[in-house]
């Protein structure tokens, strides 16, 4: 064998280690399936609904059995943990109280879903693996945006691609998301080698955001960008209204035309849609407390349809707010709103308490900031709060939030900024 060829298996073991080391650093078999589990999820989450969805169950299993088999006893890191579990405890008691309690109950399955919230802060290893976690994310979310871009070129540009969900609105969601954390690492994290290929991942998401004719995630993914130039330095506003023209500028036809139609008050779709709330609204006056139930909106929607809507049967009220009240009643939406109120309150610390020095930990907490914004935005013309795709993927980003400014974990266990020990 060459010098050059030792050189180059050298080179290539030493960045199979780096890699093992950052996906894959736990020293213990437990820790080790977790370390897959989140791994596979952040490869998966815009690709497979079901491949991640059996992620977060095999990392929340294994990390409950670490939990009840360590020997370590030190608190957990448990944020939103109150407003979550009563907005759980609404809806159990929505479920019971349902005009239908059997397919109500079948929904709390769900729940599993903000439990990965609490596996992710409390086992990745402090800011620096969070930060290649995300990278990756961009990274294997190009790759789904380039596969739905390929959609638009198949099928003209009129056609809403989808990538591999089953349909756009989905798809929509997925890239709002990403194009926001993308935006945060690519004005926070200071390493020019990054900047290149997060320019040219922020205009593959855009592209694709644009093609999916999604306007709730278009002015999501608006208001997020906003929230980012802002948090970095105000003047780059400035940049905001100068980009929407250029994109305005450059986009094809139908979408042109989908962006006039924002701001059209004869917009067919914005008077369903006004149609469906004054319905949703006449249910919670007469389920107000607990709601009809989860999933229950369909069951009643009929006797409450406005006769001038094209729609007989709706499965959602296309607002986050409204369904949330309808389904779980008064109750129900005040613990919801806790939540992100909660989040808000708690990452804005996070953020405030971050050395402006630390870029990678600035852009974690602004992009959980930012994320969360968009996800509400899009959600005032959406139900994005049922989404799973979704709503599993803001989780993760939420979680991230909490490790900015964490100091790197070494063995089993961390302090976080706030001085609370993690336990894996």
């Amino acid at each position: 064998m060459t010098d050059s060829h030792k050189y180059m298996w050298s080179d290539l073991s030493r960045l199979r280690h780096l890699a093992w080391n950052t996906y894959l650093p736990s020293q213990h078999l437990l820790g080790q399936i977790i370390d897959g589990a989140i791994l596979t999820f952040v490869l998966f989450s815009t690709a497979s609904i079901t491949v991640a969805q059996g992620a977060i169950l095999l990392a929340l299993l294994t990390w409950l059995i670490t939990l009840v088999w360590s020997q370590d006893h030190r608190p957990l890191h448990l944020p939103l943990l109150l407003p979550m579990a009563a907005f759980f405890l609404a809806s159990v008691f929505a479920s019971a109280m349902a005009v239908d309690p059997y397919r109500s109950v079948g929904e709390l399955r769900n729940f599993f879903l903000p439990a990965f919230f609490f596996v992710v802060v409390n086992h990745l290893a402090g800011e620096r693996r969070a930060s290649s976690l995300t990278r990756l994310l961009i990274l294997v979310g190009c790759a789904m945006a380039l596969y739905g871009l390929s959609q638009s070129f198949i099928q003209g540009e009129a056609f809403r691609i989808r990538g591999t969900m089953s349909i756009w609105m989905t798809f929509a969601g997925l890239m709002m998301l990403l194009a926001t954390v993308t935006l945060a690492q690519l004005l926070f994290v200071p390493h020019r080698r990054l900047a290149p290929w997060l320019i040219a991942a922020l205009v593959i998401f855009t592209a694709a955001l644009m093609m999916t004719h999604t306007r709730g995630a278009w002015l999501g993914f608006a208001v997020a960008a906003a929230l980012i130039l802002a948090c970095r330095k105000r003047l780059f506003l400035v940049l905001l209204p100068i980009l929407l023209v250029a994109i305005f500028v450059v986009a094809p036809q139908s979408v042109r035309d989908r962006m006039r139609s924002i701001v059209d008050p004869q917009d067919v779709t914005a008077r369903e849609r006004l149609y469906m709330w004054g319905s949703g609204l006449q249910m919670l006056r007469d389920y107000p407390w607990t709601g009809v139930g989860l999933d229950g909106v369909k069951g009643v929607y009929p006797a409450y349809r406005d006769p001038r809507a094209s729609g007989a049967r709706w499965g959602h009220l296309h607002n986050n707010i409204i369904q949330v009240a309808v389904e779980r009643g008064l109750i129900g939406l005040a613990c919801w709103l806790w939540i992100w109120v909660a989040f808000y309150a708690a990452a804005w610390r996070i953020y405030r308490a971050v050395s402006d020095d630390d870029g990678p930990a600035k852009a974690l907490v602004v992009g959980g900031l930012a994320a969360v914004s968009a996800f509400h935005v899009e959600g005032m013309f959406e139900y994005t709060f049922g989404d799973s795709e979704v709503i599993a993927l803001l989780y993760f980003l939420m979680a991230l939030s909490f490790l900015a400014g964490g100091r790197q974990r070494e063995g089993v266990s961390d302090v976080d900024g706030q001085g609370t020990r993690h336990a894996t």
